[in-house]
């Protein structure tokens, strides 16, 4: 009977989370993240203030978990349909251009730079205690595509696959925002063609040439 009881309780958490996280995302995206407050998410949520930082200490924190989900349901997809392809740069710029056309039309510019910002400012958190609750999510979808790349000979083994996921997680974040902040200056296909060839030239296997 307790047992029952914990589900419920975790359950209606869950419940409450996913309705703190749909309503918040749609007041960000009609009316802006700064003009968007605490009160109006709990207002629209039909929760007390305090119960939406019991569960997310900051606005911007919302952003990532809602990032993360989504990652988490479509990475898998995503993922089988890149593994396809006939090379890893291939999979790997497929898989950049997923993410970020996915970025491009769900998110827009002043949630992209909040969400990215916030991101920055744990770094240090994320590397110090290794926090996956601050990470995307993204790596995961990239390093079984890396992983690959090893065992055919296109990618050097001597770096870890998952730190050189979170490289080219990180290179991927900051050309993002340039290119939202700049989309004058390169296309999303251009701009994913310039770290994918940052990337490969410093991880390719170098007794392959």
């Amino acid at each position: 009977m307790e047992q029952i009881r914990v589900s419920r309780t975790e359950r209606k958490k869950e419940e409450t989370r996913k309705k703190i996280i749909a309503v918040a995302m749609d007041l960000f995206n009609k009316q802006g993240f700064e003009q968007t407050t605490v009160e109006q998410i709990a207002e629209e949520a039909d929760v007390n203030k305090g119960t939406i930082y019991n569960h997310f200490p900051a606005k911007e924190a919302i952003i990532c978990e809602y990032v993360q989900r989504i990652i988490k349901e479509q990475g898998p997809e995503a993922l089988s349909q890149v593994m396809q392809l006939p090379d890893t740069r291939s999979r790997l710029i497929a898989a950049l251009r997923k993410s970020l056309r996915w970025m491009h039309i769900e998110l827009n510019k002043d949630i992209y730079e909040k969400y990215f910002a916030y991101r920055m400012q744990r770094v240090v958190q994320v590397l110090r205690d290794w926090d996956l609750s601050l990470s995307s999510g993204f790596r995961d979808v990239l390093a079984p595509i890396i992983e690959l790349g090893k065992e055919t000979g296109e990618i050097r083994r001597d770096m870890d696959s998952m730190a050189l996921a979170t490289h080219l997680e990180s290179m991927h974040s900051n050309i993002a925002i340039l290119w939202l902040s700049h989309p004058e200056l390169f296309s999303i296909d251009e701009g994913i063609d310039m770290i994918m060839d940052l990337f490969l030239n410093g991880a390719k296997n170098r007794d392959k040439q």
